[in-house]
């Protein structure tokens, strides 16, 4: 009696079986659509990295040899700084004049330590006076 049956049940069950694998098979494409798009994106991101890793790199080598040369300047300017005050030993005096005189001193003491004149003494303090 069910025998009759069994051809159209087994028909149905086919195409129900047929109908699930082929909505499974769509859900997996999407995802697989899903996943290409993340790849790409992904990739896209890694490649402007690398760029800015590139320019950050080629950066900072220029900013190692601008900081190169600077430190070679500085040195120099330092170097020539200690031959001027090496050749100008009378500037020593005008120097230590100065702060003696930023720290008080009078004229009859600027006479005495620094060895100068008179003239030069007042002018001295008339000038750095506050």
């Amino acid at each position: 009696m069910y025998l009759q049956y069994l051809p159209w049940l087994t028909l149905v069950l086919a195409f129900v079986f047929f109908i699930i694998s082929y909505l499974l098979i769509q859900k997996q494409a999407k995802k697989n659509h899903a996943l290409e798009l993340l790849v790409k994106s992904l990739l896209e991101s890694n490649n402007q990295f690398k760029q800015q890793f590139v320019e950050l790199y080629s950066g900072s080598i220029g900013m190692g040899k601008k900081i190169q040369h600077l430190e070679s300047l500085i040195k120099k300017t330092q170097e020539n700084q200690q031959n001027l005050v090496a050749q100008a030993p009378e500037n020593r005096l005008y120097t230590r004049a100065v702060k003696m005189v930023e720290l008080g001193a009078t004229i009859d003491e600027l006479m005495s330590e620094c060895e100068l004149p008179r003239a030069e003494a007042e002018l001295l303090l008339n000038l750095h006076k506050k």
